[in-house]
């Protein structure tokens, strides 16, 4: 279980944390009372290989080993509703091989229609940032997948997953920081957004659903990616909430493989493979 309703996390035990995912102004203006604040958002990794996720590992370790995030019994994740901020946090937090982690469900705004209280934010801050790799300890590495890994030749259940939106995937929209538009050879395209509804994450019915329309079924191992690797997230607890249970994201996302000019890459709205 990774996702926690509003009412669950209203009555949630003494000694839970709530993370603030948003931006540090927002939490000061305004929080779950008691929420510590942490950026999970603004991190790239410095290169989706074996140094540079033992980096993020040992660089999301410290941060909540600062914020006591690795002592606590349960973690909620929250934004100012679903979206992709959240989901990211819990994905450092399970990489990290901790346990107890929750995203809320519905964020700030279903916490405050339930009727929880809330308070300005203060006290502890922190954020992600490359540590030292010699430091990164075990992880689950089955959650994050190399650049290497997605240029192996392929095993038939392998299937990449395109968690941006349409523009992006077609290569008609790049951010300003990438060095090119595109996509990854033969990824299909799921736009994150699509798993969510009124702040929220639809059925696992419907997520099943949408997946199998665009190709995606719980027997495939399933690498997600989008610009960064937080749509990557979200994209992945809407699919294991739908029961998929093979789910990985490569951390560098397009930011990086862009900037890789020996890497290939598609545009145009081709068709899409399923494998």
């Amino acid at each position: 279980m990774t996702l926690i309703s509003a009412s669950e996390a209203i009555a949630a035990p003494q000694g839970t944390v709530f993370v603030d995912t948003r931006p540090q102004e927002d939490w000061a203006k305004t929080t779950i009372p008691g929420a510590i604040s942490l950026n999970v958002y603004d991190y790239f990794i410095r290169r989706s290989d074996e140094d540079g996720i033992a980096a993020m590992v040992a660089g999301a370790r410290a941060a909540f080993r600062q914020l006591g995030l690795d002592r606590a019994p349960l973690v909620v994740f929250f934004e100012d509703a679903t979206g992709m901020r959240s989901p990211r946090g819990l994905w450092f937090h399970e990489l990290c091989g901790l346990d107890g982690g929750r995203i809320l469900d519905g964020g700030l705004v279903a916490w405050q229609a339930a009727g929880g209280a809330t308070a300005p934010g203060s006290g502890a801050t922190g954020a992600i940032a490359d540590g030292d790799p010699a430091q990164a300890g075990s992880f689950r590495r089955e959650m994050v997948a190399t650049t290497a890994e997605l240029l192996e030749p392929r095993a038939p259940n392998l299937h990449i997953l395109d968690a941006r939106r349409p523009a992006e995937w077609d290569g008609s929209y790049v951010h300003a920081c990438c060095a090119r538009a595109g996509r990854i050879p033969g990824a299909d395209l799921l736009f994150y957004e699509d798993l969510l509804q009124d702040g929220r994450y639809r059925s696992p019915q419907e997520i099943r659903r949408i997946a199998a329309e665009a190709g995606f079924t719980p027997a495939q191992r399933i690498v997600t990616y989008c610009h960064r690797g937080a749509r990557a997230a979200t994209a992945l607890y809407g699919l294991r909430s739908a029961g998929f249970d093979n789910l990985a994201i490569h951390p560098g996302s397009w930011h990086e493989w862009a900037g890789e000019a020996d890497l290939p890459a598609v545009e145009g709205p081709g068709t899409f493979v399923h494998r």
